[in-house]
């Protein structure tokens, strides 16, 4: 092999746009995923065309399945799966003993316990693993481009982060170091509720001013949740929090920007399932955090209001009211 080989488990849009990079940056790249017989297709014919069409992928990027030779011989795996099944995919790759180095690129909480998935790994792998998430503002598409991309690689495991994010850098890529796994992973997560909330009001045409107030209130909440559990307050100012939330919040590229439009608009979560096939991210996140009590109507009026429209029958117009009608208060 290589001199230093990556196991991307998750063959979405954002897995297969990270092999593509991480080949381009020069390392062995093999791509895997639970969808055996897409798969299959990407194999043959080179292309992603169930979630990245017209990108080709080089001849030597490894299409195959997980087994337990590859697992045995592999550096690092990063796992690109949705949050509902990151255990089941550390399942899958727990069946060798790991030798290698353990990353995420997936943005949730746990569906079962409502942990953070850095809790979940240590689950499954001992305390001497090295691992670490990778986080930032990225959609898949450019990045598959080769279009200019920053993301932050967090972790207080890993030996020497900065010789990792150096094999996984290039021209195209920047990879930078956090030691705040906990900020990282949060501001990759609430984001996603922040842009459900954006994508409303701009269906509603509220305005721009209405937008950049929801962008800035919501990176307090995001700061304040953070902070409460562990976070360091300055990680919510880079790439993993006020990048990633900017883009979510302003680019229709955005799977959570989409879902406010489509609320916006008089749609429903459910119709917005059956139109798009799947759940974006920001709806785990924040039926997890208001289920387990984390978050409250008076500390983070945002996001229990974006719960509150998606499972309680609240109406956008309603919810947009009572954020104007708050008490007011000293801003910080």
């Amino acid at each position: 092999m290589g001199e230093t080989s990556f196991l991307v488990f998750g063959a979405g849009a954002w897995g297969t746009a990270l092999s593509l990079q991480l080949h381009k940056s020069g390392n062995e790249v093999f791509l895997s995923s639970f969808d055996q017989t897409n798969l299959k297709n990407i194999a043959s014919t080179r292309i992603n065309h169930k979630y990245l069409p017209g990108v080709r992928l080089p001849d030597d990027i490894h299409v195959m399945e997980a087994a337990k030779d590859l697992l045995g011989e592999i550096d690092c795996v990063v796992i690109c799966v949705k949050s509902p099944y990151f255990r089941k995919a550390l399942s899958e790759l727990s069946q060798a003993p790991a030798s290698f180095k353990v990353l995420w690129a997936t943005k949730g909480f746990d569906l079962e316990s409502g942990a953070l998935l850095s809790k979940i790994v240590s689950e499954y792998y001992d305390a001497d693993i090295e691992h670490g998430v990778l986080s930032g503002p990225t959609f898949a598409e450019e990045l598959a481009l080769s279009k200019p991309t920053a993301i932050t690689l967090a972790t207080n495991t890993i030996n020497d982060p900065s010789q990792l994010a150096s094999k996984m850098s290039n021209e195209n890529l920047r990879v930078y170091i956090s030691a705040d796994p906990i900020g990282v992973q949060l501001g990759g997560i609430l984001k996603n509720i922040i842009a459900i909330a954006s994508g409303i009001s701009d269906a509603m045409e509220m305005g721009a001013n209405a937008r950049a107030a929801l962008i800035t209130r919501g990176a307090e909440e995001m700061k304040t949740l953070g902070t409460s559990m562990g976070a360091n307050e300055s990680t919510f100012s880079g790439l993993s929090g006020i990048g990633d939330l900017v883009l979510s919040s302003t680019d229709d590229q955005s799977r959570n920007r989409q879902l406010g439009i489509h609320i916006g608009r008089g749609g429903n979560l459910d119709s917005f399932r059956e139109e798009h096939n799947g759940t974006p991210e920001g709806v785990h996140a924040v039926s997890a955090l208001v289920n387990t009590g984390i978050v409250n109507d008076d500390d983070f009026p945002i996001t229990s209001r974006v719960y509150k429209i998606l499972f309680e029958g609240l109406s956008a117009k309603e919810a947009g009211a009572e954020l104007m009608n708050r008490p007011l208060r000293f801003e910080n």
